[in-house]
């Protein structure tokens, strides 16, 4: 029989903001808290995201080159990116130039490497400030 547990905060017991997970056969815990994205957008080429998480605003610094500006800083620039782009293209999302506060995101054609204006979707995994 399975258990439905509803609540509106999830609090840690030794720290408020740790919560252990137990993963897959028992045998190793992950924290929660840490394999959250802390922020996500999608922006069809301009300077407004389509759809976004802590994000504050964006900036269409040029052909292909968006900075996606946080809501929340991250406590430092070494933060996990993972950066997509999509178009009629194939198209590359790579990442460059990040601070605490903000993500830049290029998107590149794959065939000449050129900036191109496509789909912008960055995805952020690291500690908020």
């Amino acid at each position: 029989m399975a258990s439905i547990l509803k609540v509106d905060t999830i609090t840690g017991v030794a720290t408020a903001g740790s919560i252990a997970v137990t993963g897959e056969g028992n045998s190793t815990t992950t924290n929660l808290q840490q394999g959250l994205a802390k922020m996500y957008g999608f922006s069809n080429s301009g300077a407004t995201p389509d759809s976004s998480f802590n994000v504050a605003s964006m900036t269409d610094n040029s052909t292909g080159n968006y900075d996606f500006n946080f809501t929340s800083s991250m406590s430092n620039a070494l933060y996990q990116v993972s950066a997509a782009a999509t178009g009629a293209n194939k198209v590359n999302g790579t990442s460059t130039n990040n601070t605490a506060s903000e993500v830049n995101i290029q998107t590149r054609d794959l065939g000449s490497n050129t900036l191109v204006d496509n789909y912008a979707s960055p995805a952020i995994h690291g500690d908020l400030a």
